[in-house]
């Protein structure tokens, strides 16, 4: 059985409030990530991204129905598609994997992977390959009613991308495994939801599902009384 990687994590970031939060929620919460994966911080905007920064998948915070014409998803659509396709060439390559995996509607909190279409991959500089959609909100509007939403949206996305690395009963996949990530701070704009509440969310998110990896015979049959941490750990967060 091959042992699980977790992917390297870039998080691009347009304020610099949201490389302050994640930093000290990975010192507070996580101080010995560094152990189990690598992850570090980029102050630009993607069409500004140097074509060094490559990456194997980029995360969208999708609504529900894969529309990506707003905040970062218009970002991602502008920069991936125009102007040598159509605006919308990722948007319906998206909603055809919803409408296969959840007939159109993706709940907030899930991770459906997109794999990119030839033609954009081809023209995008940073060797991308895959879009995980990751809606934090049913439509655009206020997401701290949610209160574990980025929590639940991080777990989500390693689960799958997990997955995809590692298929059950397979061999990993060494020519097209996902070892890059790039994503955003989620639900942070629309969504409303504030700079510390997303970091922690996502560090413990991050954090409990490398102790899932590491640690199967634990996770694979638990009580309540194993959880208490972890759920004191993220309920912490509604505050």
């Amino acid at each position: 059985m091959a042992q699980h990687v977790l992917p390297e994590i870039s998080v691009l970031c347009i304020n610099e409030a949201d490389i302050k939060a994640l930093n000290q929620a990975l010192s507070a919460t996580w101080p010995a990530h560094t152990q189990s994966l690598k992850i570090g911080t980029i102050y630009e905007s993607l069409r500004n991204l140097p074509k060094e920064n490559q990456f194997d998948l980029i995360v969208s915070p999708a609504n529900s129905y894969g529309i990506l014409d707003g905040g970062f998803d218009d970002a991602i659509s502008r920069t991936f598609c125009l102007p040598k396709h159509h605006y919308r060439a990722l948007t319906d390559a998206a909603q055809r994997k919803l409408y296969e995996q959840w007939r159109g509607f993706a709940p907030p909190g899930s991770c459906t992977l997109v794999k990119m279409p030839s033609e954009l991959q081809e023209t995008n500089r940073w060797g991308c390959r895959h879009v995980a959609l990751c809606p934090t909100m049913r439509v655009p509007s206020i997401a701290t009613w949610n209160r574990e939403v980025v929590y639940e949206s991080v777990w989500s996305l390693m689960c799958e991308v997990d997955r995809w690395n590692y298929p059950t009963g397979g061999d990993s996949r060494a020519e097209d495994r996902i070892s890059t990530i790039l994503t955003t701070p989620l639900a942070t704009g629309t969504g409303g939801v504030d700079s510390d509440t997303w970091a922690c969310q996502f560090t413990l998110a991050l954090k409990h599902f490398s102790d899932a990896l590491e640690r199967p015979q634990r996770w694979s049959s638990l009580e309540w009384t194993d959880l208490n941490k972890e759920v004191k750990d993220v309920e912490a967060t509604w505050e």
